[in-house]
This record gives structure tokens, sequence and C-alpha cells, in this order.
């Protein structure tokens, strides 16, 4: 009796086992089973090089198998990518154009680098800023070297983004080197033909931010709001405007531009949306960035005044949105959080919004609020004089701080709760009041930008100028943790503090000291140093004393000074 066996895929197997009587078919059924696994083996090598770049990469730049981390602070975006050996090798100094696919799609352009991987020191280097494409699937950048392995990695920095604004040529400030992700210096302005007016400031390459210069306009300025409403004013001229634009940025070869086109009215509204949206298509299209820098909302009452800017449609178009510093600290702590509720709402996602804060003071009086810079300001709360006509030896007179007496109505400098400012209020003219940024201050405005979900910080003025308020104090520790620091001054920081040099002198504590002069004559200094609660001003008043007149009026004479 013959037992069948098993069943192999082409058949039934004969009979007589190894040696049966059909061998030569046994060794055909090997044969066949040894073709498919080869051709198997074949085609799993083909998708393999396929999905994994492999021989069928014809890029500059190909998928690794390396397996390496992103270091501390960073994340992976793309991919660990490595040179096309195939596609031979790169003279130094020889542009070339790279994209390479996320590894997730987003809508956050933040902090994007493109990097290359150091096998001598096992660490990550920063190559060149990248630009995310408007789908958020492409990052691309135009490299003059041919690293071995790149990637592009985001800078996570718990504060996001930190854009630091500068004049033409300005030096960045100490505390802000190294702790910046994108610099906008201003730049350029809008020419009356269309076309873009200025020079490029000269800054020194640095991948760890990215450089947007800026096209400014604004009202204060002679002549510069006109030319932007001509510009607006037809679709002609906006056109025109935008391929200048986008000239000076490819000329320059630039990652993108910054607009900041102030004051504009609600006549301008549509416009400058229109404007906005037709450069934000035509830099997109180039894989460049657009930034917009304009003035937040006016809250009035329930109501919030755009004037000219259409945050909505502005929000759609920029790929990032920085509001410029809100001047009316007498409102900021009941006006501002509404108006960032209102402007997240408008721009989506929030992250694209972006607080910018100032190291200027604030002056209000009834002509409106003017920035100055914090020296100028305790130059005015440190200004001196002695009350009365003659200054005598042996005698006692009044030294007053002019605009810190409260015995004359002024209010001293004062930490403010209601504002969460260091301020005081003065006449001249009327009433003006002077707010002060600092470390203090700073700190308050900070902590909206957790609160409303805000892409990072912005600096109005992020030179190192020494008559500005260094903001940086409160800024570098927020950038490092993304929590603010939220301290009050102490008060006894804040009270003036006097000094003769000759002669006593008795403090009011009230902004005026009544000073004792010396017996001889001479000339004298009374000085008053002030404090914001973080720096010292001081000022000093030369005192001419004189001799005391100690002669008898005669009958009929005129009396001393009279």
């Amino acid at each position: 009796m013959t037992r069948r066996g098993g069943q192999l895929p082409w058949g039934q197997r004969g009979a007589g086992g190894l040696y049966g009587s059909e061998p030569r078919r046994g060794y055909g059924r090997l044969a066949i089973m040894a073709l498919i696994v080869v051709g198997v083996l074949g085609l799993g090598y083909l998708l393999f090089t396929k999905v994994f770049g492999g021989a069928s990469c014809d890029k500059y730049y190909c998928e690794s198998g390396q397996d390496l981390g992103a270091p501390a602070g960073f994340e992976l975006v793309t991919k660990v990518f490595e040179f096309n050996k195939t596609k031979g090798s790169i003279a130094a100094g020889t542009p070339v154009d790279i994209r390479l696919p996320v590894a997730k799609a987003t809508t956050d352009a933040r902090n994007l680098s493109f990097y290359q991987y150091l096998a001598e020191t096992k660490t990550w280097e920063p190559v060149t800023p990248a630009r995310l494409d408007p789908q958020g699937k492409e990052v691309s950048a135009t490299l003059t070297s041919a690293p071995k392995v790149i990637a592009v990695l985001r800078r996570n920095a718990p504060g996001g983004m930190v854009i630091a604004y500068l004049p033409h040529n300005g030096t960045l400030h100490h505390d802000a080197v190294g702790k910046i992700t994108m610099l906008h210096t201003l730049d350029f302005t809008p020419a009356a033909d269309g076309g873009v007016d200025g020079e490029l400031s000269a800054v020194k390459a640095d991948p760890s931010f990215q450089w947007i210069p800026t096209i400014s306009a604004r009202g204060d300025v002679k002549g510069q709001l006109p030319i932007v409403q001509g510009i607006l004013n037809s679709a002609k001229t906006r056109s025109a405007h935008v391929q200048a634009i986008v000239k000076k940025v490819n000329d320059a070869g630039l990652a993108g531009i910054d607009i900041e086109y102030l004051d504009l009215t609600v006549n301008e509204r549509t416009s400058f949306a229109l404007f906005i949206s037709e450069l934000s298509q035509v830099l997109h299209s180039q894989n460049k960035q657009l930034t917009v820098t304009a003035p937040p909302p006016l809250k009035n009452q329930d109501r919030f005044e755009e004037g000219g800017y259409d945050w909505a449609e502005i929000g759609k178009d920029a790929d990032v949105v920085q509001i410029a510093p809100y001047r009316d600290q007498g409102k900021y702590r009941t006006d501002m959080p509404a108006i960032l509720q209102y402007l997240a709402g408008q721009v989506q996602p929030s992250t694209r919004l972006v607080l910018t804060v100032t190291p200027y003071a604030t002056q209000k009086d009834d002509t409106g609020l003017h920035p100055m810079r914090v020296t100028d300001a305790m130059s005015i709360a440190t200004k001196l004089a002695v009350q009365g006509e003659k200054l005598q030896t042996g005698s006692q007179v009044i030294v007053s701080g002019v605009n810190i007496n409260k015995e004359d109505g002024r209010s001293g400098i004062a930490w403010v709760p209601e504002v969460a400012c260091v301020a005081f209020t003065y006449e001249q003219n009327g009433g003006r009041t002077v707010w002060l940024e600092n470390f203090f201050s700073i700190g308050f405005k900070l902590q909206y930008i957790d609160q409303f979900k805000l892409g990072g910080v912005a600096v109005e003025d992020a030179s190192d100028d020494i008559y500005l308020g260094n903001i940086w104090t409160a800024l570098v520790p927020y950038i490092s943790s993304g929590q603010p620091i939220l301290m009050q001054p102490n008060p006894q920081d804040l009270q003036p503090k006097w000094t003769t040099s000759k002669g006593s002198f008795e403090d009011s504590r009230k902004g005026y000291i009544k000073w004792s002069t010396p017996a001889e004559a001479g000339t004298y200094t009374v000085t008053l140093t002030l404090s914001d609660g973080v720096a010292l001003f001081q000022s000093e008043l030369p005192a001419n004393v004189q001799p005391r007149d100690t002669r008898t009026p005669v009958a009929g004479s005129p009396t001393p000074g009279g």
C-alpha cells in the first residue's frame, strides 16, 4: 500500500522517499523553491531601497540608517540624512538647494535650522536656518557646503521665540547674545516709486538665529505714511511694491522680510491685508518667510477697534505676527489680557503671535504717549532747585526735587500695583505721568505669553545701549525656564537719597531737604540719588553760597536784595 505524503505548493509528493523512482523531479522542485526564495528576497530589497533611500535615491541627501538623537534642548523635525556619494563631490562655496521632508507635518516654523553631525566629536553643529513650506511638509535651505550627515532640528526654548529688533547697524545687547532666535534689523523703508530704500546692516552670520530685516514706516516720521498710503492705493502699485520687496530679498539672499507699516488708518485696512496676502504668496512660493509687526487693537468697552489692520487675514498669511508695544501702562493690566484673548482667537494657531516688550520708558501727557530713554525719564525725576532768591552762609534753605516734591503735589517715584510698574507723576504744562520699564514690570508682562499660548517674546530695541532700561535681567531667566519672575521692588529702594558736600540737612522724606548751609562761603554740591528699583541715577546741583550780609541798613537806603 502506498502512503501519500503532505502537500507541497506545486502538487503531490511521489512515493519512494529520498531515493524514490523520480529523483530528477525532486531536484526540480527544490530549484523552483530556491527561485521563489531569491525572488522574494530581491523584491524585499527593492522595496527597502525604495522606501529608505538606498540606490534609488537620486537627490543630494538620502535617508540615513544611523540612529542619532537630538541634543538636549532640541528636537528632530526631519529624519537624519546622508550625502549621496553618487552625486560626486561639490566644490566649496557652490550653492546647493536642499529640500527635506519633515517627519510629521507642522505649521510651526519657529526656531528651525539645518544641523550637521560631526562623528569625531559626536555633536550636532548649526549650518543655516531652515524654511518651512506653506503646507508644513518640507523644509529647505541653500547650502554652500556638503556636510556628510544633516538633519533639521528645532530649538526648544521654554520661552518660545525670542525676537530682537535692532537699529540699522546696531550692536546686540551682551545679555541677548546666544539667546535670540530671530533678528530684525531696521534697514529699509518703502520708496515713493514703490521700491525699497536702505542698505543691509553688517550682521555676522550666525546659524543660531534667523536674520529677517525689517521694512518700516511710521506716522511720526515725516513723509513715510503718505508713501505707504500711495502704494496701497491700487492693485498695480501694491504688486509693484511686492515685486520690489521680493527682488530685494532674493538679491540679498535673505531668508525673508519683516513688514512694519505702523499708524495705518481704517481706510487702508483692506488694501494692507491684500498687500500682505500677495507678498506672502510670492515669498512662500520661493520658501521665504514673511513676518509682520502691527499695533494691537484698541479696547473700547466690549469692542476691539483694529483700525488699519485685519488681524484675521494677516494671521492667515504671515508666518509670525509681532504685537507692537502697548504704550499706555495705565491700561495695560486692564485692557491687554482682553486684547490678547481676542487676538489669539483671530490668529490661529496662536503660537504665530509674539508679544513685544520694550526697554523704553513712556510719558503720557495731554498730547499723547511718548517713549523715552530711561536716562531721560530719570533726568526729569532728579531735577533739582533751591527755593528762594538768596543762598547765604549760616542759613537754612529748601533744596527740592522739582518733579518729585510731594509738598507741591508730585507723586514721587513709587511702585503702582494697579499697573505693575514703577512710575511718577509731575506737572509741566499740565499733569504728566512717566512709567519706567525694568526687571519688575517686564515680569508681569511675560506671564501673558503662557496664559494666552503665544509664540514667544520680541524686544522693541535689543541694542547694547546704556541709556535704555536693562530688561534682559528679566528676559534671560524667562528664556531659560519659560517662567516669568514676578517681584516688586523694595519700597525703601525707591526713596530719594541726599548728600551735601558740606553742611547738615534734614530729610523730609517727601522729595526735599532743609539744608543748613556752611559757615564759610564757597561752591558746594547737593546730590540727589534716585532708583527705579534696579539702577541708580544721580543729579548734582552746584550751590554758590555767598557770605551773609551783616550790614545794618542806613535810614532811607535800600535793604539787601531790595
